[in-house]
């Protein structure tokens, strides 16, 4: 039996836990800056750590660990974003949007989602490698099933496996090469974040300086947007190449600029993992303290008061983890540490988590663990994802698939919105692990609602008579519906788009690198329905020239060239109004002036930045966008 003394262990995770405050305090202030920052020291002193995300939500994970338990998925973690999380900051925004509609991952960090390659996810590593220790697959499991709830899909998953497998690899090794050499076994090679990093330890090895290792990353795997992931996790990565000790190491990362507070503070949980929190500089430790700092947005738990009740509450869970999944580790307060062989690579069933569809659902009917036992139904949205128009037809295919040990006999329905049409439920006989697909089509009616709600009820048959139901609810979203009308043309045609961003057509998304399709204005005209009188910021992100008017009057007026910023805080400041909406519906129209490159533009109806609750900027998931001015609400 391998063995971590207790004590030990305190140390690993409390020196992480240090580190992370350390770096996330000196690089909030600064985040965001793109040019090569000149730091030696914290730009703004504090009287202890400085509130940062990097941080916050690793506390609700705790949390989650603690209620749920170590057999937690990415279904309890989203329901922590719904109860606990109100940042509206880009990925976040656009999760808890579509958690609030009632979607689950990986589709709910999947859809509609321009975000899915950033920094969100990358950021809340240590919670897994700390409560998985000497266990990377395990962390990385973790890891995936956290990301997926909104980044699925994206870079921002396996920035997240890949500094959890590195972490917890720390209890075990503690040579730098070697530490990255495993983390990168657990994210596919194809990835941007593993050939970004693969380029940076080609550059260090050829013997270039960091500020040429810096250039070239921005030049071969850069992006304008300064949330990037594989651009800030290689900067992360550069601070340890380079980095001669713990200050010079966070300092180098930090000034590369970009995602500072993020590439500090992991480095520097990173650091203060192998190093312990004696290993860390006084002058750094001092001004951040053991205090815990929690933002405002974040509340509705528990949250540790200092670095010391995180430690031993995170060593609790810990403990409850490798005794959850029979791992051959122990925790003990006398035993010595000692570890022999442990396999740290990844394995077949995390390179497995690579190749996940996440435009579809996988539900364990009985809930609750990672584990494959019972019946697993297996939801499939089709091309516009879990959206429908309003009066439009749609086919959802499930899927079951039987985990258990013995047949199962029953039938299969899909219960509708009230006024809905749709097809009635289908029988089954399904052997131990076997499955069986089910298509059903249906067709959307009465009143627009923020969300709509079928169930899926498994009807199980015993000796030939009803014996058990089993009920699952899935959630389908409405579609925006424009009046579309193109360049050289004098009619509007109904346009449906799953999110929002308009779907102008076939010409419009063409050429973007040729200069191939239309040219010139495209106008796009709908009622907004607005069901009580607020204050709102109305986003128009568009990467061209926009325009918009609401009842007549021009709201926004952009100018060719500013910045693409799909986000519900930070769209460039001509691309968005503030006002007071009055109830009722309202015309609204929209023109893109499209030169060579393929239309992008998206629609956030969000909240302002003065809320009562819950949060700021948050999406107004009740108002519509509708071809129709007749449409029920």
């Amino acid at each position: 039996m391998n063995v971590i003394n207790e004590r030990e262990y305190y140390r690993t995770i409390y020196g992480g836990w240090l580190g992370k405050n350390i770096g996330g305090t000196l690089g909030a202030p600064v985040e965001g800056k793109k040019e090569l920052l000149k730091l030696d020291f914290y730009p703004l002193l504090p009287d202890g750590p400085l509130e940062n995300d990097d941080l916050d939500l690793q506390l609700v994970w705790l949390h989650a660990l603690e209620q749920y338990g170590p057999k937690l998925t990415s279904r309890e973690l989203g329901q922590e974003w719904v109860e606990h999380i109100f940042f509206p900051f880009d990925e976040y925004g656009y999760a808890i949007t579509n958690l609030r509609r009632g979607l689950i991952a990986p589709v709910a960090g999947s859809f509609n989602n321009p975000f899915a390659d950033c920094m969100g996810a990358p950021i809340r590593s240590e919670i897994w490698a700390m409560v998985a220790p000497g266990a990377p697959h395990l962390a990385a499991r973790y890891a995936y099933e956290d990301a997926i709830v909104d980044h699925a899909g994206g870079e921002g998953v396996y920035g997240e496996m890949f500094f959890a497998a590195i972490q917890s690899a720390i209890f075990v090794v503690k040579d730098r090469d070697e530490l990255i050499r495993i983390g990168m076994t657990y994210i596919p090679e194809t990835c941007r974040t593993a050939k970004a990093l693969r380029d940076l330890l080609a550059w260090h090895a050829e013997g270039k300086d960091w500020l040429e290792a810096r250039s070239l990353i921005l030049s071969h795997h850069g992006s304008n947007n300064f949330t990037d992931a594989p651009q800030n996790i290689a900067f992360t990565i550069l601070g340890w190449l380079y980095g001669t000790d713990f200050e010079d190491a966070v300092l180098k990362a930090v000034n590369c600029g970009y995602d500072t507070d993020c590439t500090a503070a992991t480095l520097g949980a990173i650091l203060g993992m192998i190093d312990g929190p004696e290993g860390l500089p006084d002058k750094w430790v001092r001004p951040v303290g053991e205090s815990v700092v929690v933002s405002p947005p974040i509340k509705g738990f528990p949250a540790p008061r200092n670095l010391d009740e995180l430690t031993r509450r995170t060593i609790r869970m810990g403990k409850q983890v490798l005794a959850a999944w029979d791992m051959d580790l122990i925790v003990h307060s006398e035993l010595e540490t000692r570890l022999g062989v442990l396999d740290l690579e990844s394995n077949e069933a995390v390179r497995e988590l690579w190749t996940r569809n996440v435009s579809v659902d996988h539900r364990m009917v009985t809930r609750n663990s990672l584990e494959g036992q019972g019946i697993e139904l297996i939801v499939q949205y089709g091309d516009q994802g879990p959206s429908i128009g309003h009066g439009q037809p749609k086919t959802l295919v499930l899927a079951l698939h039987n985990h258990t040990q013995e047949q199962w006999e029953g039938v299969l329905s899909l219960r509708l919105p009230e006024e809905w049409q749709g097809d009635s439920g289908q029988a089954f006989k399904l052997a131990p692990s076997q499955s069986m697909d089910f298509s059903f089509a249906m067709q959307s009616a009465g009143r627009l609602e923020t969300q709509y709600e079928l169930t899926a009820v498994i009807e199980r048959f015993h000796d030939h008579s009803p014996w058990a139901e089993l009920k699952e609810s899935i959630y389908l979203v409405p579609m925006q519906e424009w009046l579309i009308r193109e360049p050289g043309s004098d009619s509007e045609k109904v346009v449906h788009a799953s999110g929002n961003l308009i779907e102008w057509g076939a010409e419009s998304r063409s050429g973007s690198d040729s200069g191939e399709g239309t040219e010139g204005a495209y106008r796009a005209r709908a009622w907004l329905i607005n069901p009580t009188e607020r204050s709102i910021r109305f986003n128009v992100a568009s990467n061209v020239r926009v325009q918009a008017t609401l009842n007549g009057k021009t709201i926004i007026d952009s100018a060719e060239g500013d910045d693409f910023m799909p986000a519900y805080h930070r769209t460039h400041e001509r691309q968005f109004a503030e006002f007071t909406m009055p109830a009722g519906r309202h015309e609204l129209e929209i023109t893109a002036f499209k030169k060579r490159d393929a239309l992008q533009v998206y629609v956030l109806p969000v909240a302002t930045f003065e809320t009562a609750e819950p949060g700021p900027w948050y999406y107004y998931t009740n108002m519509f966008i509708v071809a129709d001015p007749e449409a029920r609400t």
